[in-house]
């Protein structure tokens, strides 16, 4: 068992020894990553410095050696083909850049390059002078042959359309410019707090006019909405109600019609007693309100009068318009996160749907009436269901 184990003695210390010494030569070396990548970021500043000045040179030969000028060029393709230190996207954009530039040089050296000489024909000597194709190609020359004029007029062809490109992109820069100011000045202005809880558009009144075009009123019924704003007398004790309708309608200078089936539905006569007193005048709207409540009863504006009827047909003769909101919505702000703008949309509807529930309250739903109102986030509208007198209202007596 010793001699077994006296062998590897020798060889355990023998690798102990090596790592001491084998480390501190490994953290001397270092990674030698860092040092490659700085030569490849060299070997590409190198590269594209080699790209500028060969495009700069093919430029100022294309005047005197358009050949040579190519020649450059097309070197600077196969080394930027060959290079691997630039980044792929890169590499690929001056390729592009430089490819272009070979484009351009082969049409103005087919421009500068002498036209064939035809057989038995001088050749034309050029004015030097000029060195615009398009001149060129309108000079009427019979010495010249129909090839040279259709080099001439190919190349006077190019040219026009690099100048409509030129022209069109300076065009294009401009209106993204005006676009891109006209978005900034949009910005600022949604940055501006409110003065208010709540901004309507500048032009929300003309807004207001052109909205819901079918819902126009007579004559006869914009008088008959005039005259239910008239203050009226009321002091009534056990008159019947063909009495009471008779003086109001007085008042007001209108008719008012008692539909005899609804009367006999709503188990009314027209001499059922009204008894109904106000200390002062109240409106003619709130009084025939109030008499026609005491017998459970309520009037509608149809077919250009006033006509008493039952609640149950007045709910029936409920139209269901509906009206776009979304021009008073204010301005969205690119600011604020989307939750604010949705916030901001939603107090802007509450307050809305507020203001015209404020119109005849007691008309609307949960308050003794069948009207709703409801918002429809898709269109931006609000749905309304009411009579003819509260959809007149909403568009403004018009």
């Amino acid at each position: 068992m010793t001699a077994a184990i006296r062998p590897m003695i020798p060889l355990a210390f023998c690798v102990t020894i090596s790592a001491i010494f084998a480390g501190p030569a490994l953290a001397q070396e270092g990674n030698p990553l860092p040092e490659v990548r700085e030569r490849l970021k060299i070997e590409a500043q190198r590269i594209e410095k080699e790209v500028q000045e060969g495009r700069r040179k093919a430029y100022r030969l294309l005047r005197n050696d358009p050949e040579e000028a190519h020649n450059v060029l097309k070197g600077l393709i196969d080394t930027l083909r060959k290079d691997t230190s630039l980044a792929e996207e890169r590499r690929t954009s001056l390729l592009a850049v430089v490819q272009r530039d070979l484009n351009n040089v082969h049409a103005l050296a087919s421009v500068r390059r002498p036209p064939p000489q035809a057989s038995g024909v001088a050749s034309v000597p050029r004015d030097p002078r000029s060195t615009d194709a398009t001149s060129l190609a309108r000079i009427p020359d019979p010495r010249v042959s129909e090839g040279a004029k259709s080099t001439y007029d190919a190349a006077a062809q190019r040219i026009q359309q690099m100048n409509r490109r030129v022209a069109e992109a300076r065009d294009f820069r401009d209106r993204r410019g005006d676009r891109t100011t006209n978005a900034l000045a949009g910005v600022d202005r949604a940055s501006v707090p409110p003065r208010s809880d709540y901004d309507l558009p500048d032009d929300w009144l003309e807004k207001s006019k052109r909205r819901s075009p079918a819902l126009k009123m007579t004559e006869k019924e914009r008088a008959i909405l005039e005259a239910l704003k008239k203050p009226v007398k009321v002091d009534y004790n056990m008159e019947t109600l063909q009495s009471v309708i008779d003086h109001l309608s007085r008042q007001m200078g209108q008719d008012i019609l008692l539909d005899k089936q609804a009367l006999e539905e709503a188990n009314v006569t027209y001499d059922t007693p009204i008894t109904l007193r106000f200390n002062k005048p109240v409106s003619a709207r709130t009084a025939l309100k109030r008499v026609l409540a005491d017998v459970g009863m309520t009037y509608v504006i149809r077919n250009e009068t006033i006509e008493v009827t039952t609640l149950a047909r007045a709910k029936e003769l409920m139209t269901v318009r509906t009206y776009y909101i979304g021009d008073l919505m204010g301005v969205v702000s690119p600011l604020l996160p989307a939750i604010a703008n949705d916030f901001q949309m939603i107090q802007a509807v509450g307050i809305i749907l507020n203001e015209i529930q404020n119109i005849e309250p007691e008309s609307w739903e949960g308050k003794g009436g069948a009207g709703t109102v409801t918002f429809d986030p898709v269109r931006m509208a609000i749905v309304v269901k009411q009579s003819a007198e509260i959809h007149y209202m909403l568009n403004g007596l018009r």
